[in-house]
């Protein structure tokens, strides 16, 4: 009788779960992530849905636990905590829009040049590194301040267009490695399709690295936004981010030092995002090495 085949999440959930229980940094990231993610979830029933371009004199600048304000308001009359939650859920659409498109690129462009090699690879990686010492910061910058700034999904693509190059390596890197094991000369031998050796035999075997990669790109893309944007490029007027919020760091040494909630809770949800995203990126990697070892 044939033995089923168990699914992914059956090897791979229990090796997680072990990973995590063992790793007690790890775990807080993931308490910290998820309380987050709970926060933006449900404080966005009420949030207004223009808050971003509020403006409120009357109440502006208020200091915590005014009027019912627990943090206070923004500059423009406009509730901190609520004014944080739209921020941080815009910061996340970025972050996670710049990984996943930059990841699919990454898979499909360097599992091609990596597997067929010849002409195109040689071409490719010509361009890559062309590109990788361009300086990416002025040429950002130059777009965003010509545009006078960008919507979220213009942002996502311009960002995941820029930021390919350095995964497309990688990814390229990876399967260099793997085409000439024996399972792939293995498969090519028995007439098997490109593609299926690609996405079916090789991308499980790197998909770890992916896996870690795509955690630290996610990371990364919300930290290029937030620093873009408090330099005063990026999302365009109106739209919150986390960098905008940031932008009050640009005043007087009074707002550093006396109104501290104005920049300290956005300073540790930029924390506890980059930090917990990375910290479960090397968990999910390890939890994904060893099921693969199992197999």
């Amino acid at each position: 009788m044939q033995t089923k085949k168990k699914h992914f999440g059956s090897k791979f959930w229990p090796s997680f779960w072990r990973e995590l229980s063992n790793d007690g940094l790890g775990l807080t990231a993931l308490i910290l992530l998820i309380s987050l993610f709970l926060l933006i979830f449900f404080g966005q029933f009420f949030v207004p849905s223009n808050i971003g371009s509020m403006s409120d004199i009357m109440n502006s600048n208020l200091p915590p636990m005014t009027n019912g304000h627990i943090l206070g308001t923004t500059d423009s009359g406009a509730d901190f905590i609520l004014t944080l939650i739209a921020s941080a859920k815009n910061s996340l659409i970025i972050g996670f829009g710049v990984a996943t498109l930059v990841t699919l690129i990454s898979i499909v462009f360097g599992m091609v040049i990596g597997y067929f090699g010849g002409w195109a690879d040689w071409i490719s990686m010509r361009l890559i590194d062309f590109w990788l010492v361009m300086p990416l910061v002025m040429i950002l910058a130059i777009i965003f301040s010509t545009a006078k700034g960008l919507s979220i999904w213009n942002l996502i693509l311009i960002l995941a267009a820029l930021s390919w190059p350095a995964n497309v390596r990688l990814v390229r890197t990876l399967t260099l490695s793997e085409v000439n094991r024996d399972y792939v000369q293995a498969a090519k031998i028995s007439g098997t399709p490109w593609y299926k050796i690609l996405f079916s035999g090789i991308l499980p075997n790197i998909s770890s690295t992916i896996i870690s990669d795509y955690a630290l790109t996610l990371a990364g893309s919300i930290g290029i936004e937030s620093g873009l944007t408090f330099l005063g490029f990026g999302l365009k007027a109106g739209t919150s981010s986390l960098g905008s919020m940031l932008t009050v760091l640009n005043g007087s040494a009074s707002t550093i030092y006396v109104r501290w909630w104005l920049w300290v809770p956005v300073t540790l949800i930029l924390i506890i995002l980059t930090f917990g995203f990375v910290v479960l990126g090397q968990i999910v990697r390890r939890s994904v090495d060893q099921r693969q070892s199992l197999d």
